[in-house]
């Protein structure tokens, strides 16, 4: 009934804001049908990513509601629009899977008129959703350009234009549609020797949808679990995981000592047709001196290329000038995966301060 109650009052302000919207949760084949559809399917937006990241969030106590729509014109399907809610102590919060809200995808042929007018109306959304959570509500603009346009998006422009202040980030990613010889031109100098050496010297395979094994699978788990010295996630996030890979969207990336047959490291992966994300690894710790992760990266990246996906998001550089919050263990790790990229690409967070969100003047659309 709390859910009920939440999807409700989303919709409500959705609907007051001018949006036209069906429900994802009432129209999830729907979503996959256009998700598909889409020129470039960002792994955000996958169903599996969005059923993952509630799922995530909820290990923290967090009460989650998927409030995502598909947004229409006329009648008619044009685009999707990743919505959450979130409540926790009783404090609510909308983000996109606990992200700052990412902008809306749109189909192909969506003319760039109603793009513009529908980035505008969920900015007014946004504007009038801090009065639900009486606090300030994040926006974002991914590193990737969707729309294919030159400069700055039309949902960046409307974020300037209602006094948003921008933050910017960096998306660490391999472009996949270069050669291997040239990704690997891209890495970092030391790595090459360290990637050959490791290569010979342990085992290593990688796991499909066409050989997955339960047994190996909990083997993995079992790692991580040693590995970060407890249980860091929900029975159910491993679950979610695992379905990925049985249905073709992720792999699993294992390394085994070749003496003993002992895993030693695994690295995870999920995919869809244009785009892969580096989301989960475990490494003994014993062997941090050892390049295993380097072998991860490097049979990783091959089979990405050998399925057609397009971009391989590494993940997010950190500064530390930039990064105030975060450990110089997460600072050297961001430092790792940047010896694999071949482009940093920058991304922008806005806050919307929720004592504008009544003052404020939102352009029309």
């Amino acid at each position: 009934m709390v859910k009920k109650a939440k999807l409700k009052m989303v919709f409500e302000e959705l609907d007051a804001a001018g949006l036209e919207f069906i429900p994802k949760h009432q129209n999830e084949e729907i979503w996959e049908t256009l998700y598909c559809q889409l020129h470039y399917q960002p792994i955000n937006f996958s169903s599996e990513m969005i059923a993952y990241q509630h799922s995530y969030l909820a290990c923290s106590g967090e009460e989650v509601t998927d409030c995502s729509v598909i947004l229409l014109s006329g009648g008619k399907v044009c685009g999707l629009f990743v919505l959450t809610s979130c409540t926790e102590s009783g404090v609510l919060s909308l983000t996109s899977c606990g992200q700052p809200i990412f902008e809306p995808v749109f189909l192909p042929g969506t003319p760039r008129k109603l793009k513009k007018r529908i980035c505008s109306l969920i900015i007014n959304f946004i504007g009038r959703a801090g009065s639900l959570s009486h606090s300030n509500v994040g926006v974002q603009q991914s590193s990737v350009n969707f729309s294919n346009n030159v400069g700055c998006s039309d949902w960046y422009q409307k974020a300037l234009s209602v006094g948003a202040i921008p933050n910017l980030r960096y998306d660490l990613y391999v472009d996949l549609s270069l050669s291997m010889d040239e990704i690997r031109s891209n890495f970092r100098k030391s790595y090459k020797p360290l990637i050959n050496k490791g290569l010979r010297e342990w085992g290593h395979s990688l796991i499909t949808y066409e050989d997955a094994n339960q047994d190996i699978w909990d083997e993995f788990k079992a790692l991580h679990e040693f590995v970060s010295g407890r249980v860091t996630r929900s029975a159910a996030t491993w679950i979610l995981q695992w379905e990925m890979l049985l249905a073709g969207k992720a792999f699993l990336v294992i390394i085994r000592d070749l003496s003993d047959e002992r895993l030693v490291g695994g690295a995870f992966f999920q995919h869809s047709k244009h785009e892969s994300l580096y989301s989960v690894a475990a490494y003994d710790r014993a062997l941090k001196s050892k390049p295993l992760g380097h072998i991860a990266q490097q049979l990783a990246i091959e089979y990405m290329k050998s399925i057609g996906v397009v971009w391989y998001k590494i993940g997010e550089r950190l500064y530390s000038q930039l990064s105030e919050n975060s450990s110089s263990k997460e600072l050297d790790i961001s430092s790792f995966k940047e010896g694999f990229a071949s482009n940093m690409l920058a991304k922008a967070d806005f806050i919307i301060p929720f004592e504008l969100n009544n003052q404020m003047k939102i352009p029309n659309p």
